[in-house]
């Protein structure tokens, strides 16, 4: 297993490295529903500088065509102090909030009862 993330790696890519992948997912994905219901859409994207175990990971949303963050967070789920920085620590590619929940009932079938 490389230890290195690629700037193209998304949380589908890393899964087999996640710590806790059932918590970690769950709450992205919760993160991104409230996103979406707010703003009509959500995308995630992961911090590629650690190892990918728990990953910091960045919420963002269709802006009438512009990327705008919704949020940045830690592994643990607690925003980041500077939420809005912009750097090169993001991954280039990103999932959509379909692709989350495909992965988290996928992952975790008994897990979600209610189709979102």
């Amino acid at each position: 297993m490389a230890d290195k993330l690629t700037p193209n790696d998304t949380i589908a890519t890393i899964f087999h490295r996640l710590t806790h992948p059932r918590d970690y997912i769950a709450r992205v994905r919760h993160e991104m529903l409230t996103c979406k219901d707010k703003h009509g859409s959500s995308y995630v994207k992961i911090g590629v500088t650690g190892k990918g175990i728990k990953p910091c990971y960045r919420i963002t949303y269709d802006d009438n065509g512009a990327e705008a963050i919704y949020g940045s967070y830690w592994d643990m789920h607690d925003p980041l102090d500077n939420e809005h920085a912009i750097n090169s620590n993001w991954s280039l590619a990103r999932m959509d909030f379909a692709e989350i929940d495909q992965l988290m009932r996928g992952k975790f079938p008994t897990k979600l009862t209610k189709k979102t």
